[in-house]
Parts: structure tokens; sequence; C-alpha cells
């Protein structure tokens, strides 16, 4: 999986937390359109993936998906069904989303492997400390 399971790797983590009962933390592979069954019932939805943003490897982004679309047509989600493909789909059929947060770290390295690179995995912490800001929990 390499760099591509660094949002597997940040769910982990955070499992691990007290998040509250009002959180639920998920592993998912691919965003798919079960995402919008839990965008109808939940506050936020924040997603943790490696991001293609031309940045150092490493570096940790994040924005608000719902809001700056334009950003999503840019930035690709290395996954089957982008994260852009979602909010449209939410938006022609009149599906009400709740705010999607994106907390996305730079991969190094997406080629199949076994865990992460080191400066991924040096990045993840900082990743985690986003989401939490994300929740409003420090």
């Amino acid at each position: 999986m390499g760099d591509d399971g660094v949002g597997i790797e940040a769910a982990r983590a955070l499992r691990k937390l007290d998040l509250g009962d009002d959180v639920i933390v998920l592993e998912r592979q691919t965003a798919n359109l079960s995402l919008l069954n839990y965008s109808k019932e939940a506050s936020k939805l924040i997603i943790v993936d490696a991001v293609k943003s031309g940045r150092p490897p490493g570096t940790v982004i994040s924005f608000n998906a719902t809001e700056d679309r334009s950003r999503l047509l840019r930035v690709p989600i290395s996954h089957e069904f982008r994260l852009y493909d979602l909010v449209e789909t939410a938006k022609q059929s009149g599906i009400p989303l709740c705010p999607i947060a994106v907390v996305g770290v730079e991969p190094a390295n997406c080629s199949a492997g076994k865990g992460l690179s080191a400066r991924v995995a040096t990045a993840l912490p900082l990743a985690v400390e986003q989401v939490l800001k994300e929740l409003d929990v420090h």
C-alpha cells in the first residue's frame, strides 16, 4: 500500500484517542457513494488520504471540500472514485452534504509496498493533529 495507506494509519491512530461518543472513525480503501449516507447524518466528515499536491513529500494540507470544490479539481486523490465525483454526485442529486474537510499528506511513494515512507510516517502525527483541530479536540 505504501504512502497511500496514510489514511488507514491515521484512522488507527485516531481510534486510540478519546474522541467522544459522537465521533466515528472509519477505515476505507476508496472513496465511494456510501460516504453520502454518513454525510446525511454527520455534522462533519473528515477524510485523511494521500494527496498529490506537488508539495514536498510529507507535507500536510487541509481544506474544506464542500466549499472549495475548485481545489478538488487540482488535487488528485489516488483512488478509483474521486472525492470531486462524490461532491458533484451529491450536488446533482440534490443530496445535502455536511461540511467535508480533507486532511492530505503528500506521498513520497504510492507504489505497492509495506508501510509508509519515512517522510510520510513522520508527517502522520501532524495529520492526526490536524484532524483533532478539525474536530475541535485538543
